[in-house]
């Protein structure tokens, strides 16, 4: 698909070149290391046709196959592509299994995105959610030999929600929205959409009476249909995240795109709100006028799951007259307590990160931080949620090596509903079952002796519980 200020971290680091003769296949993919580094990759000597991209991507090309593995929470797996001059027009597919002969097998449709250009960022449609650990394909398309320069990396857009809004001034930042999905908190045509389908929130507080507004350059977009890769939706608010109340909204395309809220008053806050027309995947930089200068430039603020406890990280660009942060914590996004402090460290232009792990960890919570300067003027970022479906008292007991029964035992699952599904390595879904649990313990089977053997998932869900466990059938 789709900062004080989050961007996403720059997808550029070190260039390695990878031996020819890996890639020509799903049977010997390049593996692709979801750790944000740039490698250079070149393109399989493989011959095939594009998957779904229509017009400028007709007739053979090179097939060029790269892997996958994602992590824990399934998180979505944002990847930049670049290719060699001449610029290459390419495309980017997504499957979910390797076949015998080494073909890539199940296509996600509507997740292939179509470079023109041969560059830009690549991520699940908007309507798919990547499975927990698990290994996927992406198959590049290329109308001729060359070179591929590909990133990934795990990430989960903070500023997809109202809540998280990314504030931003009048330095310009970088930002995009390929991993964002669609928001509920405010209807298609309240941003001049018919629909909406990779929203990503931006806030600023307005400095003097007056028109403000925000400029989005360097625009590059991409998507499934190659004739209407540019342009964005764009509206303002006021209000709450509770409570948005709609200004304006307006549409524009190309490389360059500016909107502007009309007379406000000084202290206004406003809420922007960007969406990519026809679901783009759009990479710019976004800057507000007559918006509030901040003392820090803050670069990204996120959460890590580990087994015990919430890892809040950040990273701030640039700071000035700066004091300290105060990490705090809410359970209801609205009463916030403190947690913790940092002292600041960084400097004028200068990365600096940070880390802070909570320990008191439960099913849901929400962290922001407050920015103290050192004449004890303040402001927050975004505030980032964090779900723990992990935190229960629930107990499921198996075999993880099985034949023909799945023999569970489920004890204090906090449900009387419990739905099972069963998906096999390329992300197929082979069995399912829907049961019914009472407090205590509960005995449940499964059939699994018409299922080939191999390697599979697990998946449990139920109101505000949900577990990935693996097992081997023989």
């Amino acid at each position: 698909m789709k900062p004080v200020k989050i961007v996403i971290p720059v997808l550029l680091c070190l260039i390695s070149i990878f031996a020819q003769g890996q890639g020509a296949s799903c049977s010997n993919p390049h593996v692709l290391t979801l750790d944000s580094v740039s490698r250079n990759f070149s393109v399989s000597p493989t011959s095939g046709n594009s998957a779904e991209c229509g017009a400028g991507f007709s007739g053979s090309g090179k097939i060029t196959i790269f892997r996958f593995t994602t992590d824990a929470s399934g998180s979505c797996v944002l990847v930049h592509i670049a290719t060699s001059a001449p610029v290459q027009a390419t495309e980017v597919a997504l499957y979910t299994g390797c076949g015998g002969t080494g073909t890539c097998q199940g296509l996600q449709t509507g997740s292939s995105v179509c470079f023109v250009d041969g560059t830009g960022y690549w991520a699940p449609s908007q309507t798919l959610t990547l499975l927990p650990n698990t290994t996927y394909y992406l198959r590049v398309w290329t109308p001729a030999s060359g070179t591929l320069t590909m990133s990934a990396i795990n990430y989960a857009p903070p500023n997809n929600l109202c809540i998280g809004a990314s504030w931003v001034s009048a330095t310009a930042v970088n930002d995009n929205n390929a991993c964002a999905k669609p928001t509920t908190e405010i209807e298609p045509w309240e941003v001049c959409a018919f629909s909406l389908e990779n929203t990503a929130f931006y806030s600023y507080i307005v400095e003097a009476n007056g028109t403000s507004s925000v400029q989005l350059n360097n625009i590059n977009c991409d998507n499934l249909n190659s004739a209407a890769e540019t342009g964005f939706q764009i509206g303002f608010f006021t209000g709450s995240c509770n409570d948005l109340i709609r200004i304006s909204c307006t549409t524009g395309s190309g490389g360059s795109v500016s909107a502007a809220t009309g007379w406000l008053a000084a202290g206004t806050q406003v809420f922007v709100v960007i969406d990519g027309t026809s679901g783009s995947n759009c990479s710019y930089t976004i800057t507000a006028f007559n918006a509030t200068v901040l003392p820090i430039t803050l670069k990204y603020f996120t959460a890590w799951k580990r087994p015990d406890a919430n890892r809040l990280t950040w990273m701030t660009t640039d700071e000035k007259d700066f004091a300290l942060f105060e990490i705090e914590k809410s359970t209801d996004g609205v009463n916030f307590i403190r947690i913790g402090t940092k002292t600041a460290r960084g400097g004028i232009n200068t990365e600096t990160s940070y880390s802070f792990d909570d320990n008191e960890i439960k099913p849901v919570q929400f962290y922001r931080l407050k920015q103290v300067d050192i004449n004890g003027k303040y402001t927050y970022s975004n505030v980032i949620r964090v779900n723990r479906d992990d935190i229960t008292s629930a107990k499921v007991i198996f075999s993880n090596k099985i034949t023909s029964i799945l023999a569970l035992r489920i004890i204090d699952m906090p449900a009387d509903k419990l739905s099972l599904k069963v998906i096999d390595n390329s992300g197929r879904e082979v069995r399912s079952q829907n049961v019914r649990i009472t407090p205590g313990e509960n005995s449940v089977q499964m059939n699994t002796g018409s299922m080939p053997s191999g390697f599979y998932y697990l998946i449990l869900s139920a109101e505000n519980y949900k577990r990935t466990f693996s097992f081997i059938k023989s």
